[in-house]
């Protein structure tokens, strides 16, 4: 019983030494002031903790439901893309008709003496025998057989059929079409035919008097009174010339790119001169 105060007192020196040893680790470790709110209010600590330990939970449990919103967010972003890219699409073909009728009525404006129907290219005729193409005017629009037809950039055939609502136009390059013309420089006239499949024209009865120039424009001549005079038809691209020959030929690229050609004029009336009085008898 005379070492029990010895004893006691040796075990408190123990166990201070022990709480200051754990303070001192605490503090150094950052989570003295965690442990003395807990020893202060241990039950907000633990409520705490749990709440911490919740938002995980709820979090990982919301996750599934965030990813199938993020997928429904995207979805709706590409429909919105996709209707924006098709209205740009029918924007840029609206200004594709823009500049193709501007382009139409500012080559319209060069002649006003004639009087023009426009009229969509609505087929192309495949036989290989006849190069056509198919207009949506016919003789309801006023449009009759022998009329001409021209693009933008120059003369494209002649009506060669019709319906009351639709018409067939026979173009120049078919080896079928023979057109009065006329060179632009050397004003030599002379017999325009088609070329067929080919593509290309040649003008043919040139006189060999005339210089031929290559990329000379060739226009319609006017003469015999069925076609305009002045319309586009293309540029000399070669010179078939033998001096032997009275007479020489001339090879055209036209002016019209037949296969892309959407909109046309058919010229339904244009100043004829009247020739009448001199096909009598005296």
């Amino acid at each position: 019983m005379r070492d029990a105060p010895r004893r006691i007192s040796w075990a408190a020196f123990l166990i201070f030494m022990g709480v200051a040893l754990l303070l001192s680790i605490l503090d150094s470790t950052g989570n003295l002031g965690r442990t003395l709110d807990f020893i202060r209010n241990p039950i907000t600590v633990v409520m705490d903790w749990t709440a911490g330990r919740a938002d995980t939970l709820a979090g990982a449990l919301e996750g599934p439901r965030d990813v199938q919103e993020a997928r429904a967010e995207i979805a709706r972003l590409q429909a919105e893309l996709d209707a924006a890219t098709l209205q740009i699409e029918q924007y840029q073909n609206m200004e594709s008709d823009y500049r193709l009728m501007l382009e139409l009525f500012n080559h319209a404006r060069q002649t006003p003496d004639f009087q023009r129907v426009t009229a969509n290219v609505i087929g192309r005729d495949t036989n290989a025998s006849l190069r056509s193409i198919i207009i949506d005017r016919g003789l309801e629009d006023g449009i009759r057989v022998g009329m001409a037809v021209e693009g933008s950039r120059g003369l494209v055939g002649r009506v060669y059929r019709a319906s009351n609502r639709s018409a067939q136009v026979i173009l120049i390059t078919d080896t079928s079409n023979s057109i009065p013309a006329r060179l632009s420089n050397t004003r030599a006239t002379g017999s325009l035919r088609g070329g067929g499949v080919a593509g290309n024209l040649y003008l043919e009865w040139v006189d060999q008097s005339h210089q031929i120039s290559i990329g000379e424009v060739v226009v319609t001549s006017g003469l015999g009174g069925r076609m305009p005079r002045d319309l586009i038809i293309g540029r000399v691209v070669d010179v078939q010339r033998i001096e032997a020959d009275l007479f020489q030929r001339a090879e055209v690229q036209p002016a019209v790119d037949f296969n892309s050609l959407e909109v046309v004029f058919v010229i339904t009336d244009f100043q004829q001169v009247d020739t009448g009085i001199f096909s009598g008898g005296p």
